[in-house]
């Protein structure tokens, strides 16, 4: 995938100039985000509001980056660029309607500094990280936004359900990577880099649940428990329920042990 645009989307990119990847690469966007510097690469993101040729804007996260390769299955010796990956996984769940940023194009080019790749997504207007507004529940008291939680707890577990059913594991799906629509009620998934498919669809699930259990820990157990009933399908709790809790519960028990030790 050397180059790709989003259907609809080559009209709104060229109406502002932006038809090949040079445009992209060479343009003077204010970063959004500063450029991280690592290992002899650079990595930045802008936020580009585009002129819609029907009238409007439309709103853009642009992420370049120079020089940043991950070892895969697929690239063993040379690697590949990180946002190669994003975009393969990105465009997976665009596909198959999985809650994700939308991919509107991709590029990427070889140089003698190394790879230049260019990522560009639609703007997740109106959503937060979930990280944040369990900061904002476990400060304002259980009670202060239980029908909330009540609302939208069912729709990550939905979320999280479709893409094991997919036998495909996030593989860093920590609170900030689940991103919220608390009006609208929506979840969407980010950061899908090192997104994997796994032999099983219960290898995807346990290598996710655990992740997302350690790291929400401001969730009270009857939340946790709510969580994995929806996960399952389930309105009581039962055998399949029970072992699977007991699961979880072992996997963060190992992990506390080797960071004691």
């Amino acid at each position: 995938m050397n180059e790709f645009f989003a259907d609809g989307w080559e009209r709104i990119l060229a109406y502002n100039g932006l038809r090949e990847f040079a445009d992209f690469w060479e343009a003077d966007f204010e970063w959004f985000e500063p450029p991280n510097y690592r290992r002899g690469g650079w990595s930045g993101a802008s936020r580009v509001v585009l002129r819609d040729p029907d009238g409007g804007e439309q709103v853009v996260f642009l992420k370049r980056q120079e020089n940043h390769t991950r070892k895969t299955w697929r690239n063993p010796f040379s690697g590949e660029p990180t946002f190669r990956s994003e975009a393969r996984n990105l465009r997976y769940l665009n596909s198959r309607d999985i809650a994700a940023p939308q991919l509107v194009y991709y590029g990427e080019r070889k140089t003698d500094r190394g790879w230049q790749v260019v990522l560009a997504t639609r703007e997740l207007e109106g959503y937060l990280p979930l990280d944040v507004l369990l900061e904002e529940w476990n400060r304002d008291g259980r009670e202060a936004h239980r029908d909330m939680k009540r609302r939208l707890i069912p729709k990550v577990a939905g979320l999280m359900r479709r893409l094991h059913a997919c036998r495909q594991a996030h593989n860093a799906l920590h609170a900030k990577h689940i991103f919220i629509h608390p009006v609208k009620c929506r979840a969407c998934l980010i950061d899908l880099e090192k997104m994997r498919p796994r032999l099983t669809r219960r290898q995807a699930m346990l290598r996710d649940l655990d992740s997302s259990n350690r790291h929400t820990f401001h969730l009270s157990r009857g939340d946790r428990l709510r969580f994995l009933l929806q996960y399952l399908g389930k309105e009581r709790f039962d055998g399949e329920a029970r072992d699977l809790w007991r699961t979880l519960a072992d996997m963060e028990k190992r992990k506390q042990r080797k960071r004691r030790a």
